[in-house]
């Protein structure tokens, strides 16, 4: 019956006319239906499908076999979750008694469906981690590279199961497609894994599948190489040509963060700068406060001064400034300074934003931040006043580059900050 319907019309059809006589079997099939043809069907429509019959489901779940159990969590996860809490508590619960029947592609399904819902569910979780950690070897490339994402997604950091997920991906790399590549170094670079057989095999898998890569695929790979400190001259050359092509193809975050590997690597070519700059400059209203931060710093870093771009760049920022965090505040200020810009409308909503976040400036945030003050020439009473009691509960931190830039500051901004000073080396 189900395999006769020809779309979602039919489909609902079927429902309404038999819905009453669906076992277990049926409404498994239709709703892993449902999943797989979801892009071609009305949004709402299929979502109203999903929820009439994940109510049928849990009638039925006792009499559910693992597959038909991990097809359902995978097709809700599909749909976008229209699925009501109770459902979902008590899906993960029948799941959970079943996940040691599980295969390995039931397994990775299951774990990418909790992460697209953003469900955290440590005993499901945990029961999770046990079932697959054996499991491993089974999966195929695919599906080892889609679970350490959504374990990074979900700041899953299990050493267990990371030491098996790196013994059972290393021989399996070269089977990894482009985007499995970046997803997998992605994952890796979030959770903090630094594994030099890893990241070897990685780099020699990767090397002819870079021009495979797409937008997003090369902006992640980048970042991740700089998180973890990878500096293979060959992947940075590569990745540079293959890139540049596909820069209108970025989107900010992409843009953002293949600026910041950039620097973070030091790696300063004009050529792939200047192709950055006109593909960034159209889309500085979409980045995000973070974003913004990360890309002004990484112009400061690499030395880089585009008064075209820079006046785009504070356009955007200025109404964005009450969003950045005390980190984004202190660097953002920092590179003002350190790339000489004056302008002052910036500092006034730089002074405005950052005036109730001082408490949260760390050290370097504010050793940053009072240099670029008195390279900027700011002389604001208020932001002196709330600088000097922020530092204040921060001295231990300090370390001597800080103290540094801190004497110095205070020698040209006229401030008595040698106590300061000569209290947190004394501190340490």
């Amino acid at each position: 019956m189900i395999t006769d319907c020809s779309g979602l019309a039919d489909l609902k059809a079927l429902a309404r006319s038999h819905g009453d006589l669906f076992n277990h079997i049926h409404v498994s099939a239709m709703m892993n239906r449902v999943g797989k043809e979801y892009r071609k069907y009305n949004a709402d429509e299929a979502q109203h499908l999903m929820l009439q019959l994940s109510a049928t489901a849990l009638k039925y779940v006792d009499n559910m076999r693992a597959r038909e159990i991990a097809n359902i969590l995978w097709a809700v996860g599909k749909v976008g979750g229209v699925v009501d809490e109770a459902f979902i508590s008590n899906w993960l619960l029948a799941a959970q008694r079943k996940l040691p029947e599980f295969n390995a592609q039931g397994l990775a399904n299951s774990l990418w469906a909790v992460a697209t819902l953003g469900i955290s569910d440590e005993a499901f979780i945990s029961s999770w981690l046990l079932a697959a950690k054996g499991k491993l070897p089974e999966f195929n490339a695919e599906e080892l590279a889609s679970s350490l994402r959504d374990a990074a997604k979900l700041g899953i950091s299990d050493e267990a199961f990371i030491s098996s997920w790196l013994l059972a991906a290393q021989g399996k790399l070269p089977a990894f497609n482009a985007q499995d590549l970046a997803n997998s170094l992605w994952a890796v670079a979030t959770l903090g894994i630094r594994d030099e057989a890893f990241i070897s095999s990685w780099l020699l898998a990767a090397k002819g599948k870079l021009p495979e890569f797409n937008a997003q695929g090369l902006a992640n790979s980048l970042w991740a190489a700089a998180k973890l400190s990878i500096s293979d001259e060959a992947f940075k050359s590569s990745w540079l040509l293959d890139a540049k092509g596909k820069l209108p193809e970025f989107n900010a975050q992409g843009l953002a963060n293949s600026l910041w590997a950039l620097a973070t690597l030091g790696i300063r070519d004009e050529t792939f700068i200047s192709s950055w700059l006109l593909a960034a400059q159209g889309k500085l209203p979409a980045f995000n406060a973070h974003g913004l931060a990360n890309i002004l710093w990484a112009l400061a870093t690499l030395g880089i001064r585009d008064e075209t771009f820079i006046s785009s760049w504070l356009l955007a920022a200025h109404g964005k400034l009450p969003e950045f965090n005390a980190q984004n505040l202190a660097n953002s200020l920092f590179s003002v300074a350190k790339l000489g810009i004056s302008d002052e409308a910036f500092i006034s909503s730089w002074l405005l934003a950052a005036h109730g976040k001082m408490p949260e400036f760390n050290a370097q945030d504010l050793a940053n931040s009072l240099w670029a003050a008195a390279k900027l020439g700011i002389s604001d009473e208020a932001f002196i006043s709330g600088w000097l009691l922020a530092a204040q509960g921060k001295l231990p931190e300090f370390n001597a580059e800080g103290n540094s830039q801190i004497r110095w500051a205070g020698n040209q901004m006229g401030i008595e900050v040698g106590s300061l000073v000569g209290r947190s080396v004394d501190n340490k």
